[in-house]
Order: C-alpha cells, then sequence, then structure tokens
C-alpha cells in the first residue's frame, strides 16, 4: 500500500486488529506524542492514557454521587408512604380514612392542592369526594384516559384547575392517581406551584403504591349490586 493511498481510518483498522503491534514495535511508544485534550501542548501517550483514567474517574464519581442522591431520596420517600401506609390502615371509618388522605398528602407529602373525585356513585357519601359534572368535557377526557395502577403526571390546563381543584391560585403541574380495582371510578388529584414537582418523567414507582393502597381502602364504596 502506498503512502499516498493510506488514510487514517485504515491505520486505525490495522492496529484495531493487530492489538499486539506496539509489543514488537516498543520503540515506536517513545516517539509518539498526542495533544493534551485542555492545553493542546504535545504529551506523551502514557500520560494522555493518565489523562484519560482521570477523567473517566471524575465522571464515575458523579455517577455514584447521583446514585447515591436518588437512593436517598427514594429511602426518604418509602419511609413517607410507609408512615402513610400505617395511618391509612389504623382509619376504622370511611371519612377517617378520607380525613387520613387529605392530611397526609398535605402535611407529610406536602402538596399544595388536593382533591378527590368519582364518576361513580359511592354506597355512602363522604366529605372530601365529589363526583364529576358529565357537562364538563375534561372530566370525559380524564375518565377514559386514565388506567388503573397508572398514575399520570404533568402540566395543568386551565379549565382542570377551575373544575378540578376549584382555585385560581397558580398551580403548574398536576399528578393524577387513578382509584379502582377492576375499573377506575375516581381519582386522587395532586396539584403543585411548580413544573418540576410533577412532571410527565417522574418516577411513578411509589405513587402507584399509593394509588392501590388508597383504592383497596374506598374499593367497597364502589362495589356494583348488579
Amino acid at each position: 500500500m502506498s503512502k499516498s493511498t493510506l488514510h487514517a481510518e485504515e491505520v486505525v483498522e490495522y492496529l484495531d486488529q493487530n492489538r499486539k503491534f506496539f509489543h514488537a514495535c516498543p520503540n515506536l511508544l517513545d516517539e509518539l506524542s498526542i495533544p493534551h485534550p485542555k492545553t493542546g501542548k504535545a504529551v506523551s501517550l502514557l500520560e494522555r492514557q493518565v489523562f484519560q483514567l482521570r477523567a473517566q474517574r471524575d465522571s464515575l464519581k458523579v455517577e455514584i454521587d447521583a446514585l447515591k442522591n436518588i437512593a436517598g431520596e427514594n429511602g426518604q420517600l418509602f419511609l413517607k408512604v410507609q408512615t402513610f401506609t400505617k395511618a391509612l390502615m389504623a382509619t376504622q371509618t370511611e371519612q377517617a380514612a378520607m380525613d387520613c388522605i387529605y392530611q397526609s398528602m398535605a402535611e407529610l407529602f406536602q402538596v399544595e392542592h388536593v382533591t378527590m373525585v368519582s364518576w361513580e356513585m359511592p354506597n355512602t357519601c363522604l366529605k372530601g369526594l365529589s363526583q364529576l359534572g358529565v357537562s364538563q368535557t375534561w372530566a370525559d377526557t380524564l375518565k377514559s384516559s386514565l388506567e388503573r395502577n397508572k398514575p399520570a403526571c404533568g402540566p395543568v390546563d386551565k379549565d382542570w384547575k377551575k373544575g378540578l381543584f376549584h382555585t385560581q391560585e397558580a398551580m403548574k403541574s398536576v399528578c393524577f392517581l387513578p382509584l379502582g380495582d377492576e375499573r377506575v371510578w375516581g381519582v386522587l388529584a395532586l396539584g403543585s406551584k411548580t413544573e418540576q414537582r410533577f412532571n410527565p418523567d417522574l418516577d411513578t414507582y411509589f405513587l402507584a403504591m399509593m394509588s392501590e393502597l388508597i383504592s383497596a381502602k374506598l374499593n367497597h364504596l364502589f362495589k356494583r349490586t348488579d
């Protein structure tokens, strides 16, 4: 192969296929120089490798620190869910359960706006549980889009804020916890003043746990008699 037809890609391919090339020609290593990634100054191959290893180490440290933070946040959230579970299980009446849900969402999880609604009539009327009006177009969208045990998060529409939360306060994101076992009969809606609190990419694992827990506690109110 002549010098004029030799390309960098071919050199890379040759070295990749002949990993022991520098074992046979170690003297070339002393003559090779590579530009430093930051200064541009020529450095030896060994110095360049040391720099690359340090960069990989720093990158791994950042990833490890991020994982530690996530683990810590998940641990704290798990304890809150556990506390909520114990409190809800300890309630002895449906109204006490409803009061526990609202209080826990506001105080334990620090949610600014909380409302629970259903599109079916419960066997017992409870304070804090309201029915959606059939004339509200967004209500039909809500009923048709929710799936069992699949909380949905995202920005809040102005009409939804007025109809669902009955407030004019600034609210940027919402989370819908579908309620129901065999079917979805209602939703626990959580509203936040920040966009990031309930962004669409939020991990909903613990939210789904709470959705199942609340559903199990209140399912008997919506048992069909037919």
